[in-house]
């Protein structure tokens, strides 16, 4: 058979599956698009790369990014570890032996040790509370390796993925209580893949501790994640490579992050008032630790992204967009370094506004200091954490004076 005859076959079937997925999913995500669609040709059988993604893999090979101990950054910024931290890691095994049943998967899963994240991120949380993060951050690191890891169907194809997120969109929703329209699931843990059986934990918690505005919040912030999961996605499927501004707006959501700020009142059991949870500074905040976090994430996953063919990473992303002239991997960590400085004075500006709006009341000041503690321990637990786990392998990269040599 010709390579024509094949590509015609390969989007006939495209085009027949997207008709039947459209009565499955009559509202598809903003990204659905028919020029998104990608027929993979002779180039992109490296690795699955092609377009820009696999010029910019090329150049990249066996370079060296070198980092600085960011430690030095944050030197002020609390950390500190759950007493119940022993106790998570049965509770994270349990759950990931409840959810995935590839053995290869399973132990690379448990070794990247998410029960010490966890406990880095809520050092002061109680049990219950520890069960509901627990639940949630299992499941959706088990929920984004779906699409990330470049091992399943779901991660090579996009009709799939979209159908992947709605489904799963679908059964949030349901799971949070926030069906209007009597919509009737068989049972609750009806989903697209068995990770959302982890997710019904939960929202059982959730459900129960917090009030309606907070959970619309946490879906709206679940909703956008997989929004720009999605259009990551895309990126990474067609090669292409966006600007730094562009990227840096699309992975704020896929970075995961602010579904999990959206929880912090009900892991802190304090509720603030809405005029605090809309404020600019607030919103401000949010931002700014989303920021940190994704530039913490990004630069030590790198390595790892790359050698799953993923070039929708900071680090590549701005080597690709420095001037041609001056383009290196030390540039880029200089302008990492920039960023995260001027993020980082954001952050600042924005909790001083946001304390001056607390000052009045004895107790609304306690918890807004609460809240802002928590998100610096939210971004000091994925830095330790990160620089630990098993998951980055940044151990075998770690020099003496914390500085750090990654072979890409």
């Amino acid at each position: 058979m010709t390579s024509k005859k094949m590509t015609t076959l390969i989007r006939l079937a495209r085009r027949t599956r997207t008709k039947f997925l459209s009565l499955l999913f009559p509202c598809p995500f903003p990204w659905t698009q028919n020029d998104l669609q990608y027929i993979p040709d002779d180039s992109s059988s490296q690795q699955g790369l092609c377009g820009e993604a696999l010029v910019l893999a090329s150049q990249l090979d066996s370079k060296t990014f070198r980092l600085p101990n960011l430690w030095e950054v944050f030197s002020e910024w609390p950390l500190k570890e759950n007493p119940h931290v022993k106790r998570l890691e049965g509770l994270v095994n349990s759950m990931l032996e409840r959810i995935v049943t590839n053995e290869r998967k399973l132990k690379a899963l448990k070794q990247a040790n998410f029960a010490r994240l966890i406990s880095l991120w809520y050092p002061d949380a109680e049990w219950p509370e520890l069960e509901i993060a627990t639940a949630y951050s299992v499941w959706i690191f088990v929920w984004d390796d779906e699409v990330d890891a470049g091992d399943t169907d779901v991660s090579h194809d996009e009709e799939l993925s979209r159908a992947y997120y709605q489904k799963s969109l679908d059964t949030i929703h349901h799971l949070l209580g926030l069906d209007t329209q009597g919509q009737k699931f068989v049972d609750e843990k009806q989903a697209l893949h068995p990770n959302m059986v982890l997710f019904t934990d939960a929202a059982r918690g959730i459900r129960s501790a917090a009030d309606r505005i907070q959970r619309e919040r946490f879906y709206h912030e679940l909703e956008h994640f997989m929004i720009q999961v999605g259009v990551e996605h895309s990126h990474r499927m067609r090669g292409s490579i966006p600007t730094v501004e562009k990227y840096l707006e699309i992975r704020s959501g896929s970075v995961g992050c602010a579904p999990q700020i959206a929880i912090t009142d009900l892991m802190l059991k304090v509720r603030l008032p809405e005029s605090i949870m809309e404020s600019a500074p607030m919103k401000g905040l949010w931002k700014e630790t989303v920021i940190i976090c994704l530039i913490l994430n990004d630069i030590y996953s790198a390595q790892k992204e790359i050698a799953q063919a993923s070039l929708l990473n900071l680090v590549p992303v701005m080597f690709k967009n420095c001037n041609p002239e001056k383009q290196s991997l030390d540039l880029v960590t200089h302008g990492i370094e920039e960023t995260l400085r001027t993020t980082m004075r954001r952050f600042e500006e924005a909790a001083t506004a946001l304390s001056g709006m607390a000052s009045h009341d004895v107790q609304l000041d306690k918890d807004v200091q609460a809240f802002i503690k928590w998100c610096r321990y939210f971004i000091t637990g994925v830095l330790q954490w990160s620089l630990e786990s098993k998951r980055y392998g940044m151990a075998e990269c770690l020099h003496d004076d914390g500085s750090l040599s990654i072979v890409l």
